[in-house]
């Protein structure tokens, strides 16, 4: 039996110490879906930081025209960004969450028969946290399609720490492995760690 992964220190390391995954010098080549995080994404994350206008204009020298904060920016929202990871801190078990996610299908080359087919999610989630997707599949027919899914977090009692997991896209070809962190509201998730 092999040890478990250690800190520095020698305490168990969580995906905050070791990242989401190895490098892979072909993979990123084709990777058959992907996250496309836009410039208003990261717009929309300073809104929800708490940043009014003027001063995300000085922190993002352009911004598009016509651009304003969302009505209800909070910092629940950054959640809702479009990005590969998912980390939600503060998180409620009574109320649970939801988070929304777009892929867009790069797989195959420009003939058609190549460009259809469909993805099934698996599930990794840790004791305690319910995860469910919705839908849990996802059916491209075309290259640079999209197709939106969300996640659903909860759980029947208070997390007493962070928790980990990961969802996976798969057609048989290609794996799209998302991570999560999932800290509750004493605990607090480090975004920036993965």
């Amino acid at each position: 039996m092999e040890a478990p992964i250690t800190t520095e220190k020698g305490t168990a390391a969580t995906p905050y110490d070791f990242g989401a995954g190895e490098v892979s010098t072909t993979g990123p080549l084709q990777p058959g879906l992907v996250y496309e995080t836009t410039a208003i994404d990261y717009l929309n994350f300073l809104c929800y930081h708490g940043y009014n206008i003027a001063t995300i204009k000085i922190m993002a020298n352009t911004i598009p025209d016509g651009f304003t904060c969302p009505e209800e920016s909070n910092i629940d929202l950054i959640s809702n960004i479009n990005y590969p990871s998912i980390a939600i801190s503060n998180f409620d078990e009574k109320a649970g969450r939801r988070v929304n996610r777009t892929l867009t299908n790069v797989a195959g080359n420009a003939k058609m028969e190549d460009a259809k087919t469909v993805y099934n999610i698996s599930i990794d989630a840790p004791a305690g946290l319910d995860v469910q997707v919705v839908p849990d599949k996802l059916l491209f027919s075309k290259i640079d399609e999209k197709s939106s899914y969300q996640v659903r977090f909860s759980a029947a009692n208070p997390l007493k720490k962070d928790v980990f997991g990961s969802i996976t896209w798969s057609n048989g070809k290609y794996k799209v492995r998302s991570t999560f962190a999932i800290s509750g509201k004493s605990g607090s998730v480090a975004l920036d760690k993965q």
